[in-house]
């Protein structure tokens, strides 16, 4: 369904959203190109795919035109409206064109092509100083304008400013160049529990994610690294990638990886579906003293049904880990152009935004890996 609703989307609450964040009705921009736009935006009930104004760049701000868009998890839980993280603004994983500079943007030409960070923290708060930057106040409060599954999109100053704006290295395409953040996301995941110096992980779900972590894990140095899921086609995958793949609910996966590991468990589980099932069996899975990194995102209000005496007896830490800085998305582009990444072998589906629907549905069925939107 193509909705004409005409004016600038403005990703914050206020007269123009119901309480629960969704789309109600727009505001109009101050200033707009009189060519319009096509973008998905929360709706309702759902999305809706709206024609909008195309924007005109204030002073400091970007605007981009979007080549492809990666389709994110989180992307879908905002839409169900499961997800409460952030706000309401579908798309975060773009790449495009420069198509207009405002006042005072410089490092920039037009028709270049960069990746945009769509959150960026400031740097000088307690949480920045203090080894937090994601946790910053300030991170969560810019998004592309109206979103990245949009033809056009705005780049606020705040993040123009403070380095979000990324040219890739020379030779990555836009299709490769937009898988940076979730790379970046889980790059810092990686890091977040090196202090355990693993040499054996367990990756439990291998979408995009899983995957992506399996290679890093790999290219870190890992000797063992286990792929679990419930999807024979991703477990597959994930043996391409250098895992041992086991099939959760086929074969026993706690004894599979205590054979695998000598009896003890991995050093470290990356829990990369969003379900609380799947961090109870990361623990399980995990050594004596091991670590598990909860990355993926359970629905809100999710509750752990976990015997917690098991933690401590097992001496078994738990470490979250939420989205990246631009530290690393400029070394996730590294990566995705030195291969260290294989981009162009996980991307398996293309859609235009006009078949959104579409790119929802092959999401939910869990038949592709990742999903790209392309104006």
């Amino acid at each position: 369904m193509v909705v004409a609703l005409h004016g600038a989307y403005l990703p914050r609450m206020g007269p123009h959203n119901n309480r629960d964040g969704r789309v109600k009705g727009f505001i109009p921009s101050r200033a707009c190109h009189p060519e319009g736009l096509r973008a998905v935006l929360v709706g309702e009930d759902g999305y809706v795919v709206a024609e909008l104004d195309r924007p005109e760049p204030g002073p400091g701000e970007i605007v981009v035109r979007m080549l492809s868009c990666g389709l994110c998890g989180t992307d879908v839980e905002k839409l169900e409206g499961r997800y409460r993280g952030s706000k309401p603004v579908v798309g975060h994983e773009a790449a495009g064109v420069v198509a207009a500079l405002g006042e005072g943007v410089e490092g920039f030409r037009e028709g270049e092509l960069v990746v945009p960070h769509h959150h960026v923290n400031c740097g000088s708060c307690y949480y920045c100083l203090r080894g937090s930057p994601t946790m910053c106040p300030s991170y969560r409060e810019y998004n592309f304008v109206p979103g990245g599954f949009s033809e056009y999109f705005s780049v606020p100053r705040w993040i123009v400013e403070r380095g979000g704006v990324h040219v890739p290295p020379p030779g990555l395409s836009a299709r490769e160049a937009c898988l940076a953040e979730p790379t970046a996301c889980v790059l810092r995941a990686l890091r977040r529990i090196r202090f355990y110096e693993p040499s054996s992980y367990a990756v439990v779900g291998l979408g995009p994610m899983g995957l992506t972590f399996i290679q890093l894990a790999r290219w870190a140095g890992a000797e063992l690294v286990i792929g679990i899921d419930v999807n024979p086609a991703r477990v597959s995958a994930a043996e391409r990638y250098g895992a041992v793949g086991l099939l959760a609910g086929v074969e026993d996966d706690v004894a599979e990886v205590e054979r695998l590991t000598g009896g003890r468990g991995v050093d470290a589980a990356f829990v990369a579906a969003g379900s609380p099932a799947a961090l109870s069996r990361a623990i399980s899975i995990t050594r004596r003293g091991g670590v598990v990194c909860l990355f993926a995102v359970p629905p809100h209000g999710s509750s752990l049904s976990h015997d917690l005496s098991d933690l401590i007896v097992r001496e078994v830490s738990i470490i979250s880990s939420n989205a990246a800085t631009d530290r690393e998305m400029a070394e996730a582009l590294q990566l995705l152009a030195n291969g260290v990444v294989d981009a162009r072998s996980m991307i398996t589906h293309t859609y235009s935004i006009g078949e959104f629907g579409r790119a929802l549905e092959t999401f939910k069925s869990g038949t592709g890996i990742k999903i790209l939107i392309t104006p």
